[in-house]
């Protein structure tokens, strides 16, 4: 065990596998836990109080065969790069080089589509995930107001998020967030998010009124809920 770093240790698999823990101290926590944390792709152990440090990183060293089984199953990174594909819309795109103009535009002339981003190679995850948050907050914003009529409510904001679990939230302001990576998914999840989140202005819940109010929008939520539980960690990769 190397405890040289305060917040990251090396721990040890049974089969001479050398893992990074992170140590996060957490005054809420009721208990030591550990979590996966997919997005920064590493094992958290979770500790109440600093005395705890050892039981926890013991905690995890426990478990360390689960830790990088865990993370072994995490889907693989998709870099939003110059050649690579990406899902918009549930549809995969080509990412290229537009020879120019000044903005990333969809070329649908033939398939596969394609995503062209002007600019310097290096540049182009940064404009392409400028240009999926862009088309989030236009289909969300349609999408929200849609439901909003049918259940005769209204957000007082929308806001558009990197979230890295949530799909979507609904604050005690009426305050709704939403990932951008739900434009990479076919437009139905993102419409079932969507009144999802406009159900939770009238319940903060999800008892049988919430789902009346969601069934309201979207008669059969299955679809939508499927393709998430399928899917969703290899969306959380897109763009990490």
């Amino acid at each position: 065990m190397d405890t040289n770093h305060a917040d990251r240790v090396n721990l040890m698999t049974n089969k001479g596998q050398t893992i990074e823990i992170r140590l996060e101290i957490n005054p809420r926590a009721r208990r030591i836990s550990l979590k996966i944390d997919s997005k920064k792709r590493e094992a958290v152990a979770i500790a109440p109080h600093r005395k705890f440090k050892k039981a926890a990183l013991d905690f995890a060293q426990e478990r360390i065969d689960w830790i990088r089984s865990r993370l072994d199953e995490l889907p693989a990174q998709q870099l939003l790069t110059i050649g690579s594909s990406t899902p918009l819309r549930g549809e995969l795109h080509l990412i290229q080089t537009a020879q120019q103009g000044r903005s990333v535009y969809i070329d649908d002339a033939s398939k596969p589509f394609k995503i062209m981003v002007p600019g310097k190679a290096d540049l182009a995850p940064a404009k392409v995930i400028g240009f999926y948050k862009a088309a989030a907050r236009a289909d969300l914003m349609r999408h929200v107001n849609k439901h909003a009529k049918i259940l005769n409510v209204q957000p007082a904001s929308i806001s558009i998020k990197d979230t890295k679990t949530r799909w979507g939230s609904c604050s005690s302001k009426n305050n709704l967030n939403f990932s951008w990576r739900l434009i990479c998914a076919p437009t139905f999840v993102l419409d079932y998010v969507a009144a999802h989140e406009c159900a939770h202005l009238l319940e903060m819940n999800h008892s049988p009124r919430f789902w009346s109010h969601v069934a309201r929008c979207i008669p059969d939520v299955r679809p939508a809920k499927n393709w998430l539980n399928a899917n969703g960690r290899s969306l959380h990769a897109i763009g990490s």
